[in-house]
C-alpha cells in the first residue's frame, strides 16, 4: 500500500511566543501525515494584515511548488477528539470533490450551513482560521485579494468563494492562551473554547432540523399530492392604522382580483412605541382567529407588496403543503434569516425569519401568541421566531415590502430609506445561494449512489 504524501503544513508563530510555539509543535508530535514548517509571521503594523499577508506568503510558495493543496495552522489550533488521519484524508477527498477552495477543521462560528453529507458540511460565512485547508483552485485568488485593517481572514476568504466547507465533527478548536495577537475580542475572560462549543451545538440544531423533515418527507411520499379546491379563500387580516390611508389605498389594491384572499382591514393597535402596538395588532388577529374558528390566516402589514412570482396556485400548494410538514409559521418573504435549511423545492425551515409583512399563521400557534407574556422592548418578528419552532419561508418569496419611505414600527428604516429593499434583496441572493448548493449536493449523492 503507497503511503500517503504528508500534507504541506504551514504553522504561523510569532518568534515572541514561545508558549504557543511549544503548545503548537507538541500538538503535532508523532503525526506523520502532516509536514510541518513552523514559519514568522510577515510584519505589519496592523495584526490582521500581518495574518493574510502571511497566508498569502504561503500560498504564492504553493503555487511554486504545485502543491495541489496546502494546511495553514495558527499556533492556537488544538486537534480534537474526533480527528484522524484517515477522517481528514476523507474530508479532504470529499471537498475536493465539490470543487472545494477551502476546508476548516472547525470554526468559532457560523452563519449559513447545508450539510452535506454525514461529516462534511457547506458554509456560507465563518470565523476561525486556526485549520484551514487550501486548495490550489484558490490560491490565485487569494494571492490576487485587497485586503485591508478593516478585514479580518476568515471573512474575506468566505467574500472570496462559495466553496468552502467544514468538518464535522470538528478536527481543530483553539486553545484560549488568554490573549490574542490577532483578534481583539478573544482578549477578554470569555474562553474561545466556547465560542467552538457554541457553534458545535448549532451545527447539531442543523443536523437534527435535517434529519426531523427527512424523516417527515419519506412519510409522506405515502401520501397523495396535495390538490387545490376550486373555491378555497384564505382568512387574511390586514393591519393598518386608520391615519395611513395611502397604505389603506395601496394594500387594498394589492388584494383586488384575487378571490383567494378573504381580506378585513383591522385598526392597528396604538401604542407610543410602534413596535409594541405591532406586537398587539397580532394578539388582536389572533383572537379575532380564534373567534372565527380559522383554521389558518395571513397576517400582513399595510406595506405588504406581491413578487413577480406569487400566484394564487403556487402560494396555496405551499401553505397546505407546509401544514402536512407540521410548520407552525410560514413567511411569504423576509429581510433576514441566520440559518435555512431546505424542506422542499420551494420551502426553507428557518432558525430566524424578520420582516411580518405576510406571514401565514397555522392554529395550532395562536394560543401560543396569546400567552407569550411581553414588555416594551418587544418585537413582533423577533418574538415569533423565539416561541415558534417550525418557521418556514417561500423561495421564491412572494412578498416584499414597499418602500413608504418611513416605517411607524422600525426606527432604524427612517434613518436608512434603502435599507428594506437591501435586506429583501441579500436574502433571496442568500437563498438562490443556497439552492444552487443543494443541486451540487443531490449531484454528489447521485454519483455516491
Amino acid at each position: 500500500m503507497t503511503t500517503p504524501i504528508p500534507i504541506p503544513t504551514f504553522i504561523i508563530n510569532l518568534t515572541s511566543r514561545p508558549d504557543r510555539k511549544k503548545h503548537i509543535l507538541n500538538e503535532f508530535a508523532g503525526r506523520d501525515e502532516f509536514a510541518i514548517q513552523v514559519i514568522e509571521p510577515v510584519v505589519h503594523q496592523y495584526p490582521v494584515i500581518s495574518l493574510w499577508n502571511t497566508i498569502k506568503h504561503v500560498v504564492l510558495n504553493a503555487i511554486d511548488n504545485k502543491d495541489d493543496y496546502i494546511l495553514v495552522c495558527e499556533d492556537d489550533h488544538a486537534f480534537g477528539t474526533q480527528y484522524s488521519a484517515e477522517a481528514l484524508r476523507d474530508a479532504i477527498a470529499e471537498a475536493n470533490e465539490l470543487q472545494a477552495d477551502v476546508l476548516s477543521g472547525g470554526i468559532s462560528s457560523l452563519k449559513g450551513g447545508l450539510q452535506m453529507s454525514e461529516k462534511l458540511f457547506w458554509m456560507e460565512e465563518f470565523s476561525g482560521t486556526q485549520f484551514i485547508i487550501i486548495f490550489r483552485r484558490f490560491f490565485q485568488k487569494i494571492a490576487d485579494a485587497d485586503f485591508n485593517e478593516s478585514d479580518t481572514a476568515d471573512y474575506k476568504i468566505a467574500s472570496l468563494t462559495d466553496n468552502k466547507y467544514f468538518s464535522f465533527p470538528f478536527f481543530s478548536t483553539q486553545k484560549s492562551f488568554g490573549y490574542s495577537d490577532v483578534t481583539p475580542r478573544n482578549n477578554t475572560q470569555v474562553q474561545v473554547e466556547n465560542l467552538f462549543r457554541d457553534t458545535e451545538i448549532n451545527v447539531h440544531i442543523l443536523k437534527d432540523v435535517a434529519a426531523f423533515y427527512k424523516l417527515r418527507n419519506e412519510e409522506l411520499l405515502h401520501m397523495a399530492p396535495v390538490e387545490l379546491p376550486e373555491n378555497i379563500s384564505i382568512p387574511t387580516y390586514v393591519i393598518n392604522l386608520p391615519e395611513r390611508t395611502e397604505r389603506k389605498t395601496h394594500i387594498i389594491e394589492q388584494f383586488k382580483g384575487r378571490p383567494e384572499f378573504d381580506v378585513t382591514i383591522v385598526e392597528a393597535c396604538k401604542h407610543e412605541i410602534g413596535a409594541v402596538g405591532l406586537w398587539q395588532s397580532f394578539r388582536k388577529v389572533v383572537q379575532m382567529a380564534i373567534d372565527s374558528d380559522d383554521d389558518v390566516i395571513i397576517i400582513c402589514e399595510d406595506d405588504h407588496c406581491f413578487t413577480a412570482d406569487y400566484s394564487r396556485d403556487y402560494l396555496l400548494k405551499n401553505i397546505l403543503e407546509a401544514h402536512r410538514q407540521d410548520a407552525e409559521y410560514m413567511s411569504g418573504g423576509t429581510s433576514y434569516f441566520n440559518f435555512a435549511i431546505p424542506v422542499s423545492s420551494n420551502r426553507f425551515w428557518v432558525d430566524t425569519c424578520l420582516a411580518t409583512q405576510f406571514v401565514v399563521l397555522y392554529k395550532k400557534t395562536f394560543e401560543s401568541v396569546l400567552r407569550e407574556p411581553f414588555d416594551d422592548n418587544v418585537v413582533a418578528d423577533i418574538l415569533l421566531s423565539r416561541i415558534i419552532s417550525n418557521k418556514m419561508i417561500l423561495s421564491p418569496s412572494v412578498s416584499f415590502q414597499q418602500n413608504f419611505g418611513y416605517s411607524d414600527v422600525s426606527a432604524i428604516h427612517n434613518k436608512n430609506a434603502n435599507l428594506v429593499d437591501e435586506m429583501f434583496s441579500k436574502c433571496n441572493t442568500r437563498l438562490a445561494k443556497l439552492k444552487k448548493t443543494m443541486k451540487k449536493r443531490r449531484l454528489g449523492d447521485k454519483n455516491n449512489g
